[in-house]
């Protein structure tokens, strides 16, 4: 058995679920194919080995990513060219495809073991011109359709993919498989009269809260770091700017060391998002590195319950603030251990088990 993960994401984007997934598949000692977004240029494939397991193929194609994979021709063209290519170096009755990408809609022509994979509301986290949207809609509706089984985050996405395909399930993102390397002292910052707050993730005034932000800069003596891409001028909303540190777009060890000096990792959101897929990604990474999360309690995670003193759930903003509080405040090395065990509970490599026991009794036994 081996896995090829196809996707419609850059390889060198900060990590999001497909990369994790890749990895930990190549970690539990599966062959594994992690096919980028094309880039411009003459059709062709390259491929760059990540390790013993793990590589990854580079299309290139004349179209753009972002022009080719939501406009009707240039994407079906698209997938003509590559899946028979891809259908020529892997064995089609050995290989199981991962579809991360809601229009590769053609990939079950050549695949037949297809899996596909949804970790976010694609058609309604944006606002698209409704051609789009009816054309996004309909080739999300086949490949979950001719999937042998279809996955998804959040349970509301799973209850929609029920409806076309019987064999739905959840499946949801995971934390990093990280060690932060560090005794559980060491990770509970010395109280200095500071609380170190942290946010992840790709930030900007559209999807992120700023009056929220704004109510926890308020809270005395706190710093607000931000890690990621800031797509905006969110800055010039946050005051005061002299508490405010924009450490840009991290990963691996860079990243554990930045979380590791922090105090309290957040993961605010919007109630009213129309995004209704949104689980808190960011929540996984935080818990990985000892430190304790706040985050709005989101629609898809209200069914989710988690030991005391780890994750804080705050359906409005001041509730929110005051959790960042004390979660500062209640902080101790036990809680600190309860956090990394319950990240452990939950990696990616768990998320693993968790798929091949799905592919075992839903696609072998067939």
């Amino acid at each position: 058995m081996r896995f090829v993960i196809y996707t419609n994401t850059d390889w060198e984007a900060p990590p999001r679920s497909r990369h994790q997934l890749a990895y930990a598949l190549a970690k539990k000692g599966f062959k594994t194919t992690f096919v980028a977004a094309n880039a411009m240029g003459k059709p062709s494939l390259e491929t760059i080995r990540v390790n013993e397991n793990l590589e990854v193929i580079l299309p290139k194609f004349p179209v753009s990513r972002r022009l080719r994979y939501r406009t009707p021709g240039l994407n079906e063209g698209y997938q003509l060219w590559l899946f028979p290519a891809l259908r020529k170096r892997f064995d089609k009755d050995d290989t199981y495809v991962v579809c991360f990408d809601f229009g590769g809609y053609l990939v079950g022509k050549y695949f037949p073991n297809l899996i596909y994979y949804a970790s976010d509301d694609y058609i309604n986290n944006v606002k698209l011109p409704f051609f789009i949207k009816v054309y996004t809609t309909f080739t999300q509706k086949r490949l979950v359709q001719t999937s042998k089984m279809s996955l998804a985050t959040a349970r509301k996405l799973v209850n929609d993919f029920k409806e076309v395909n019987a064999k739905s399930f959840e499946l949801p993102l995971g934390a990093p498989d990280f060690n932060p390397g560090h005794d559980h002292a060491e990770i509970l910052r010395e109280r200095d009269g500071k609380i170190k707050v942290v946010l992840l993730g790709f930030i900007d005034k559209v999807k992120t809260p700023v009056s929220l932000l704004r109510k926890i800069l308020q809270i005395h003596n706190t710093e607000l770091y931000l890690i990621g891409p800031v797509k905006d001028d969110i800055l010039d909303d946050l005051q005061p700017a002299a508490r405010v540190f924009r450490l840009g777009v991290q990963t691996g060890e860079v990243l554990a060391k930045s979380l590791l000096a922090m105090d309290v990792g957040i993961a605010p959101y919007y109630m009213e998002d129309s995004n209704t897929g949104r689980t808190p990604n960011k929540m996984w990474q935080y818990l990985a590195a000892g430190k304790p999360v706040v985050v709005t309690d989101l629609p898809n995670i209200q069914h989710w319950e988690f030991p005391e003193g780890t994750v804080y759930k705050a359906s409005e903003e001041d509730t929110f603030v005051q959790l960042v509080e004390k979660a500062y405040q209640e902080d101790s090395q036990a809680l600190v251990a309860k956090r990394i065990e319950l990240a452990k509970s939950n990696s990616w490599t768990r998320r693993v088990d968790q798929l091949l026991e799905y592919v075992k009794v839903n696609m072998e036994e067939q």
